[in-house]
């Protein structure tokens, strides 16, 4: 089960240009993506990882999530994304179509499974959890668990609105996820790189046009 409980990683200070958006869903090994756009040189890379032990970006998030004038919503991604070279999990599954006007040079990859149901399964092994009252009464007295539960009602509510499914975790709205993904990049004329950690570093550094590096590729779903 994943617990976020600490980020030991300093807040960026420094403005930097959006250069990758790693769209795909939790559990598309998203932390796999993150270590190897780091070690590429697109550092920093903004994962929930480093969202979620901070109640001060729990709440930016919650509020851009659920913010419907367009202008203030940007202006609160950019808030939330501001010092960082690329974004994945759920800040950017969130914020994609915002994401994709605001930095428009920003490269897109999707991050998948190799199956749809696994991936529901590992869904609901390593997060389901988080989603339930025994949760929210456990982690009631910090503020971090109450927002972290907060937003994932939240992301019931989305993924209903969105995909039509009160359940997040099934393969369905996975494959409705990806479908959109690919539905929003068309549309804006970008390209998009659907990738497995199983690919390697060939694929990914043919994308963003970095020499593949002597190391193993990254393994931290």
């Amino acid at each position: 089960m994943v617990r976020f409980v600490t980020d030991s990683r300093a807040r960026q200070t420094k403005r930097a240009p959006l250069l990758v958006i790693g769209a795909g869903l939790p559990r598309t090994a998203t932390s796999s993506l993150q270590a190897a756009l780091e070690e590429l040189g697109f550092d920093p890379c903004l994962h929930m990882a480093q969202i979620i032990p901070h109640p001060d970006r729990m709440e930016t998030l919650i509020e851009a999530a659920t913010e419907s004038d367009n202008q203030r919503r940007q202006k609160l991604i950019r808030q939330l994304v501001d010092g960082y070279e690329t974004v994945c999990d759920m800040p950017a599954v969130f914020f994609l179509p915002e994401l994709l006007e605001i930095y428009p040079e920003a490269k897109i990859i999707l991050t998948t499974r190799p199956d749809a149901v696994a991936w529901a399964k590992s869904c609901y092994a390593s997060l389901g959890f988080f989603f339930t009252r025994p949760f929210y009464l456990i982690g009631f007295l910090w503020k971090s668990d109450r927002l972290w539960y907060r937003m994932n009602m939240h992301i019931l509510d989305w993924s209903k609105e969105k995909y039509g499914m009160s359940d997040p975790f099934n393969a369905t709205s996975y494959e409705r996820h990806n479908d959109m993904v690919r539905t929003v990049a068309k549309e804006r004329g970008r390209e998009i790189l659907e990738f497995k950690a199983e690919d390697g570093w060939k694929p990914l550094c043919e994308f963003l046009n970095k020499a593949v590096p002597d190391s193993e590729f990254p393994k931290n779903y």
